[in-house]
């Protein structure tokens, strides 16, 4: 396991939900081994200024990270992700590397163009669509993904999250209807624990959820902003 990439001292964000909290380590990470193959990271923070109502500054405050599900304790940056944005925000993956993404490959595609993922050759963007066989908006925890019945099926399997884009009067209202798509796949069936991960995954611009710095089991992936010919295919 990677070196813990944090000390006591460091100033870090934890963003979540638009909210912003900048604490300081008033302790270094220590780790905690509960098993062969288990472990805990565990370290105190004071509060450094916050917009959260559930701490305030001055406090002191308790993280733990396992080893196992990073993804579900804070997300923790360098920057405040919410003002420099996900790419400049430099991602802590706490308070180790749960892999090291240096290989991925982001490549562009036009949405016609055959994309080979996972030895199966997809033809273009609307054979992707084709395959969803579980569709989530954005937020989570408005509830459970749906299931659909994919007009095609094949051994690899696909999921999509979706959010429409904005709209800010009547006409917007009356005609709108391009949406962000993000597309996870998979060698099995997907299931509601592949789409809870998959929506919350930081967010780029336009909600693109693809980036260098992403887990490697969230891989492959494709985006599509909703408008023009070019989606985007992470491996």
């Amino acid at each position: 396991m990677a070196e813990c990439n944090l000390k006591k001292g460091d100033r870090i964000y934890e963003c979540r939900y638009h909210e912003v909290t900048l604490v300081e380590l008033v302790t270094d990470p220590e780790m905690l081994v509960q098993g062969s193959d288990s472990h805990y990271w565990h370290w105190k923070a004071k509060v450094i200024e916050t917009n959260s109502g559930n701490v305030v500054s001055g406090e002191i405050v308790e993280y733990g990270i396992s080893e196992e599900s990073p993804q579900y304790g804070p997300k923790l940056f360098r920057k405040n992700m919410y003002e420099v944005g996900y790419e400049n925000a430099e991602p802590i993956l706490p308070p180790f590397d749960i892999d090291s993404n240096k290989d991925i490959e982001i490549k562009r595609y036009f949405i016609t163009d055959d994309v080979e993922i996972l030895e199966h050759v997809f033809h273009g963007l609307q054979d992707i669509k084709e395959h969803v066989e579980m569709s989530l908006y954005r937020d989570y925890s408005r509830g459970k993904a749906n299931e659909r019945d994919p007009k095609k099926t094949c051994e690899i399997h696909v999921g999509e999250m979706w959010m429409p884009y904005p709209c800010f009067d009547s006409e917007d209202f009356a005609n709108e209807d391009r949406n962000y798509q993000n597309f996870v796949f998979r060698r099995r069936p997907i299931i509601q624990e592949d789409m809870r991960k998959l929506s919350e995954l930081p967010s780029g611009s336009n909600e693109c959820r693809i980036h260098k710095n992403m887990p490697s089991d969230m891989l492959p992936m494709v985006y599509y902003v909703g408008d023009g010919n070019i989606m985007i295919v992470a491996m």
